[in-house]
């Protein structure tokens, strides 16, 4: 990805539905962990442009590490510190080093998904947690999952089984983004009966300001149900893992 489009991203974070809803919805499990205010070690794995970073902050001290020197360098303009580039899913920490892991639209990204989230688990304090997001079920992929370089897409079922292989436990899951899901599909059945190709593009789908609006209060008071309940589809899934004790 390029310097301009990292900016672009960035830029996206601060004003986009998806991206504000889903800061939130996460921002909502992050309370689940951290009870009280203790100060907490954080790793970001997959830090991107930022968007998290703040949200992260508040909850505590957050280590940024990203694949892309482009990331990096980006990070490093908008005046964050803690920053390491890595090569692999090997991560240059020590084992039982941090709280939590947070991994954000990151895990269908790695071709080697078991591998990663034991690297995960190794960081990991034995009463540690992660929290991660994925892109949610296999019948939903289409040619805009390839233009981002996705690996998958899970469903609960696939990702707690994924996490079990690599020693962890889903504490608390759920789908997320729940309306978005019979749009899509609406949106992905009306493609297919007109013949059209399925999206192969990366870009966003540019809303009006009032529709971006009200798609960004819709997941503000979804992060709120989250609190309380899981949710029983989306098009993303939230989990938060924790070390098996057997």
């Amino acid at each position: 990805m390029k310097t301009v489009e990292y900016a672009t991203m960035a830029e996206r974070e601060q004003t986009y539905w998806w991206h504000l809803g889903r800061l939130q919805i996460i921002s909502s499990y992050m309370s689940k962990v951290v009870k009280d205010k203790s100060i907490r070690k954080i790793v970001n794995v997959g830090c991107g442009t930022g968007g998290t970073v703040d949200m992260l902050e508040s909850f505590g001290v957050v280590d940024n590490v990203d694949i892309s020197d482009e990331a990096i360098r980006f990070m490093k303009n908008r005046g964050y510190t803690r920053l390491t580039k890595v090569d692999s899913t090997k991560l240059p920490f020590k084992s039982k080093s941090y709280d939590i892991v947070g991994a954000f639209d990151v895990l269908e990204h790695i071709d080697d998904h078991d591998r990663a989230l034991g690297e995960w688990a190794r960081i990991l304090k034995d009463d540690g947690a992660i929290v991660l997001t994925v892109p949610a079920y296999q019948w939903l992929w289409t040619d805009h999952d390839v233009s981002l370089h996705h690996k998958r897409r899970y469903t609960i079922k696939s990702l707690c089984d994924v996490a079990t292989q690599a020693g962890l436990t889903c504490e608390s899951k759920s789908y997320a983004i729940v309306f978005s899901l019979p749009l899509v599909v609406g949106f992905r059945f009306l493609n297919k009966a007109l013949g059209r190709k399925g999206d192969s593009e990366t870009s966003y789908v540019p809303l009006p300001k009032w529709v971006n609006a009200l798609f960004t209060n819709l997941l503000y008071v979804e992060a709120k149900i989250h609190r309380v309940m899981a949710l029983p589809f989306g098009t993303s899934i939230i989990v938060i893992l924790r070390k098996s004790t057997m």
